[in-house]
Formats: C-alpha cells, structure tokens, sequence
C-alpha cells in the first residue's frame, strides 16, 4: 500500500518509530504481509519490525494452517526461503524488559502491538513512551471504536492524561497520524455473488 510505504520512508528518513496498534488476528498478518513485501521488494529500506502482544503466536498458527490461506500466501509457505511470516526483519517482543529496550533503542523500527483500539496492552505503553516526539509516526489499520484512545487520536485530540495510582500524567501528541485501509468487510459485489450462489 503505497500511503504505508510512504508513512515507513517518512519516518525511517527523520530516525522515528512506526508504531501500528492491530487487532491480533487476521488485520495483524495482513499488515505483516504488506511490510514483508515492501522490504523483499526494495521499496522501503530494510527495518526491525518488533511484533508485541500475542501476535507472535497468532501467526505461527497461520504459518502451521496455510491450507486455510489465499493462494499466494500458500505458495508462499510451502517454499520456506519465501514464507512471509519467516523473515528475520520480524522481531518477537516477549517480555517487559525487552519492550524497555525496544522503546530505548534509537535506531529507527516499525512496532505492532495489540490492542488495535488501545484500549490497553503494549500499544498504550509504547504510544505513551512515543507520543511527544514529532520524528514517531502513529498508523491505525482497524476499526476505532466511540471513545477509545484510538478514536480519540483519530479525532484530532492531542493533549492526554494518564493516571497512575494518584499521579497525573499530562503529555501532548505530536506524533504524525495516518489511517491505513484495510476492511475484512465484503463489499456490494462480494455479497452478491454469495447470494446467487446460495441454493
């Protein structure tokens, strides 16, 4: 997708991060997919993609099951040198500490973490460690829904507060946002063909 090719150089260029909140399976794998394809094909610069939450184990699943995947994506697996979801540019983050040091790390890398809502979970925690440095960019591919993180960021609100027992803390968002589509929604013609083929 070339607005996320265009996000990845972007960032990449002024030494920031890409942080990616997804939904663990199906959108996360797909967003894999796609920044897989970017590097093979030499159209952003090879980066760490660090892969949080349990993602890690969502797409082994998709690795061991290829039978229930689309025909490229098969093809792919079977020959080990291509499957995807092997390249060494993907990173697991298994711990607190190594979440620690992935934020610490200056080199520039491109993180999925879950929730894709931020709701909670590692891309909260990431977000807030980014947040106030204009160089990280921030690239949603799900769903926000009424009142999450998410959809207030979307919204164009950037000043935040988060609470941690009885201390306040107050920072501003200057992170660059972008929306990438992706919808596991079937469109007019698809729901129409599976109509007709109804018996």
């Amino acid at each position: 997708d070339n607005m996320l090719k265009d996000v990845i150089k972007r960032t990449i260029k002024r030494r920031g991060k890409v942080l990616m909140p997804v939904l663990g399976c199906g959108r996360a794998q797909e967003v894999l997919i796609l920044i897989e394809k970017l590097v093979r094909n030499k159209e952003i610069d090879t980066v760490d993609v660090y892969i949080d939450g349990i993602l890690w184990d969502i797409t082994a699943i998709h690795t061991a099951y290829p039978e229930f995947l689309n025909r490229n994506i098969r093809k792919q697996i079977f020959h080990k040198d291509e499957n995807p979801f092997l390249s060494p540019i993907f990173k697991r983050v298994g711990s607190a500490k190594e979440r620690r040091g992935v934020i610490e790390d200056a080199k520039p890398c491109i993180i999925l973490a879950t929730s894709g809502m931020m709701v909670g979970g590692p891309s909260v925690q990431y977000f807030r460690a980014f947040a106030e440095s204009d160089r990280n960019s921030l690239v949603f591919s799900c769903f926000q829904a009424e009142g999450c993180l998410g959809r207030r960021i979307q919204n164009g609100e950037r000043q935040f507060v988060f609470r941690e027992g009885k201390e306040q803390d107050i920072f501003e968002c200057k992170m660059e946002v972008s929306k990438l589509e992706i919808t596991g929604h079937s469109d007019r013609r698809q729901l129409m063909s599976f109509v007709y083929k109804c018996e």
